[in-house]
C-alpha cells in the first residue's frame, strides 16, 4: 500500500523506541526482578491481559507486524501459528469486510480521520467468524512526515454484537475509551524509554569525553616529563660546558706561548749547530739517536695540532652553551643561524664519514635574516629534533644503497607578511618584489627515502613513531610542532615524496606575537 504524508491530522513527534518484541513475557512479570523501564512494560502487558485486549505493532515500511500472545489467543491461535507480518492479518479478515478495512486505513493515514477504528470479522482457529474491534494510531514518522509505525489493540466484541444496538454502541465506546487509556499508557512507556535512551547517550558522551581527557592528561604528563628531562639535560649540559671550558681555555691559552717557546729553543739549537758544527762525541751520539731534524718538524706539527684540537673543543663547548640556553622562560632576539651552527656542531659526530658509510653533507643557503624574537633554547630543540630525524632517514637509506650520496639542505629566507609558503610545494620560492618582508621561512630537506602518505599524516601525533621503542618515544616532532605553533604562533608542515626525500617547513614571524596581544585583537 502506498502511503502519503497526512493532509490534516498530525501524530506525535517521532520517538526512538525499542521493538515491541522486547516486552517481557507474562511469566517474567515479577516486579522485584524488573527495572523501572521493564516495570512499565510489565504493567502495560498485565493491563492488556486484564482488559482482554490484544496488542499489535505494525512497521509500515517493512510490513513486519508484531502480534502479542493475547491478540492471537482471542482468535484461538497459539503464538507460533500466525506469522508476524501484515498479510497474516488480512488473510484472517472476512472478504466482505476487507475493502472497508482498507478504506478506513487509507482515510486515517491520509489524515481524514483522527484515529483508526473499525469493526470487522476475523476467522478463528475453529473456523468461526468472530467480531473484533480494532483501534490503532501512528506513533512514529520519518523526517519527511511519512508514517513509519502504527500500534493498536484488538478487542473481542462478538458477544456485544449479539446484544441491542444501544448496548453495542456503549460497549464500543467503553472499549475505545479503554483503548485510549491504553494508548496513553503506551505513549508514556515510549516517552520513558526515549528518556532512558537520551540518558544513556549522555552517559556515553560523558564517558567518551572522560576517555579523551584521560588521554590528554597522559600526553600532557609525558610531555611535562619530557620537557623536565630536557630542562635538566640542558642545565647539566650547561654546567658541564662551563666545567670543560675552564681547563680547555687554560690549555688553549698556553699553547700559543708554548709554541713560541719551542720555536725559540729550536732556533737556539740551530745557532749552536751553525757556530759549533763539531760537537763533542757525547752530543754527537745523542743527536744521532734523536734525529733532531725529524723532532724539530714533528714537534711543531704536534703543537699546531693541539692548538687546532683545543679550538675544536672550544667550538663544541660554545655550541653546547648556546644550545642549552638557561634563560628559556623569556623571549629574546637571537640569530637563528647561530642556533643552526650550534646544533650542527653538536651533531658533527653523526655527520662525519664513518667506516661503514659516507659523510653526510650539509648545504646551508642562509638568507639575510633579522634578529628573531623567540625562545632560543626551545627553538634549538626543534632544529635538533628535525635534523636528528633527517640523519636517521639518511642512515636508513645508506644501509641499502651504498652508492647513495646523503645530503641535508638548510635554507632560510624572509618573505612578505601576506605570503605563506608552508603550503607551497615549489622548492625555495623567494620573490624579492613582494614588498615588506617579515615572515621567516626555514626549510630543512633530506634526500632520504621519503615517507609513505598514510604515515606522513600521523608524524606530528604524540607517541607515533616508526622507529624501535628503545630509539624513539614518538614525542620529538609532536613537541616541535607545539613549540612552533603554540609558543611562537608559527606553522610547521611536512612535504615528502617516496624515493625523493622529506622536507620540513617552518614559518615564523620576525616579531613574536604574545598571547595577551593576540587576545586583545582577536574577535571573540
Amino acid at each position: 500500500m502506498h502511503i502519503q504524508k497526512p493532509a490534516t491530522h498530525e501524530s506525535e513527534a517521532p520517538l526512538s523506541v525499542q521493538d515491541s518484541q522486547n516486552f517481557p513475557e507474562a511469566k517474567d512479570l515479577s516486579l522485584e526482578n524488573l527495572d523501572t523501564c521493564q516495570c512499565s512494560q510489565a504493567a502495560l502487558q498485565m493491563a492488556l491481559i486484564a482488559s482482554g485486549l490484544g496488542l499489535w505493532d505494525w512497521n509500515l515500511v517493512t510490513d513486519k507486524t508484531y502480534y502479542d500472545p493475547q491478540w492471537k489467543s482471542i482468535l484461538g491461535y497459539k503464538v507460533d501459528e500466525i506469522d508476524n507480518d501484515y498479510k497474516s492479518f488480512e488473510q484472517l479478515i472476512h472478504p466482505q469486510d476487507l475493502p472497508r478495512i482498507r478504506q478506513v486505513l487509507h482515510d486515517y493515514l491520509q489524515g481524514c480521520i483522527p484515529v483508526f477504528e473499525v469493526e470487522l470479522r476475523m476467522l478463528t482457529k475453529s473456523g468461526e467468524w468472530k467480531w473484533i474491534l480494532t483501534c490503532g494510531k501512528v506513533f512514529q514518522r520519518d523526517k519527511f512526515g511519512k508514517p513509519v509505525r502504527m500500534v493498536g489493540t484488538h478487542k473481542d466484541i462478538n458477544q456485544d454484537k449479539a446484544m441491542s444496538t444501544t448496548v453495542t454502541e456503549r460497549s464500543r465506546s467503553a472499549g475505545c475509551a479503554y483503548a485510549t487509556q491504553q494508548y496513553q499508557l503506551f505513549e508514556q512507556l515510549q516517552t520513558e524509554i526515549a528518556q532512558r535512551h537520551s540518558t544513556e547517550d549522555q552517559v556515553r558522551e560523558k564517558s567518551e569525553q572522560l576517555e579523551t581527557t584521560l588521554e590528554e592528561l597522559k600526553y600532557t604528563q609525558k610531555q611535562l616529563l619530557q620537557n623536565q628531562k630536557m630542562a635538566n639535560l640542558g642545565q647539566l649540559v650547561a654546567d658541564m660546558a662551563n666545567e670543560i671550558n675552564n681547563p680547555v681555555s687554560f690549555i688553549s691559552g698556553n699553547l700559543h706561548p708554548a709554541s713560541q717557546y719551542a720555536e725559540d729553543l729550536i732556533r737556539i739549537i740551530e745557532l749552536y749547530q751553525h757556530h759549533y758544527p763539531t760537537p763533542t762525541p757525547v752530543i754527537a751520539l745523542q743527536l744521532q739517536r734523536l734525529d733532531l731534524g725529524f723532532v724539530k718538524t714533528e714537534f711543531l706539527k704536534l703543537l699546531w695540532s693541539m692548538r687546532a684540537g683545543s679550538e675544536r673543543v672550544k667550538d663544541i663547548v660554545f655550541a653546547l652553551r648556546n644550545f642549552s640556553t638557561s634563560d628559556e622562560s623569556q623571549m629574546k632576539k637571537v640569530d637563528l643561524h647561530e642556533g643552526f651552527d650550534s646544533v650542527l656542531r653538536i651533531l658533527q659526530h653523526r655527520l662525519k664519514e664513518k667506516p661503514d658509510r659516507a659523510e653526510i653533507k650539509v648545504i646551508k643557503t642562509f638568507g639575510e635574516l633579522p634578529l628573531i624574537e623567540c625562545y632560543p633554547g626551545e627553538l634549538n630543540q626543534v632544529f635538533m629534533n628535525i635534523l636528528t630525524n633527517a640523519i636517521d632517514a639518511l642512515e636508513e637509506r645508506m644501509k641499502h644503497d651504498y652508492s647513495f650520496t646523503p645530503k641535508i639542505l638548510i635554507h632560510t629566507e624572509v618573505v612578505s607578511s601576506h605570503l605563506s609558503l608552508v603550503n607551497n610545494h615549489e622548492p625555495w620560492v623567494n620573490d624579492k618584489l613582494l614588498g615588506k618582508k617579515h615572515k621567516v621561512i626555514i626549510r630543512i630537506f633530506d634526500n632520504g627515502k621519503g615517507i609513505l602518505p598514510h604515515i606522513q599524516k600521523h608524524i606530528f601525533e604524540p607517541f607515533f613513531t616508526t622507529k624501535p621503542v628503545s630509539k624513539s618515544q614518538g614525542l620529538g616532532l609532536s613537541i616541535s610542532r607545539q613549540i612552533i605553533v603554540e609558543k611562537h604562533q608559527g606553522k610547521l608542515k611536512c612535504n615528502s615524496q617516496l624515493g625523493q626525500g622529506t622536507e620540513l617547513v617552518i614559518e615564523m614571524n620576525t616579531t613574536a606575537r604574545h598571547y595577551a596581544a593576540i587576545r586583545k585583537h582577536a574577535n571573540f
